[in-house]
């Protein structure tokens, strides 16, 4: 069994309040996390990919630590993205 990181742009919102916030959720076979605090969502998957990897969270960054180390792919959305196609974006 492989472990599929994933980043899924996501529209929050507060059933109380009705309040809605932006951000993405970021998971995979080991850690889960949450940013809600972005203005919008990029319609580029590539541009969530960036705003994630400049995230400065513990976990999102050890799941995109664990991409680089293992060359693997990520989906965003429901696209996947193999390595070749994202390793530039995930330069530090």
């Amino acid at each position: 069994m492989s472990n599929i990181a994933t980043i899924q742009p996501t529209t929050f919102y507060n059933h109380d309040s009705g309040h809605k916030t932006y951000g993405v959720r970021v998971y995979d076979n080991y850690g889960q996390s949450y940013d809600n605090t972005w203005e919008y969502i990029p319609d580029d998957d590539i541009e969530v990919l960036k705003l994630v990897v400049s995230n400065d969270n513990e976990v999102m960054s050890a799941i995109i630590d664990f991409i680089v180390e293992n060359e693997g792919g990520i989906m965003i959305g429901q696209e996947y993205y193999d390595w070749e196609k994202i390793k530039k974006y995930l330069e530090k």
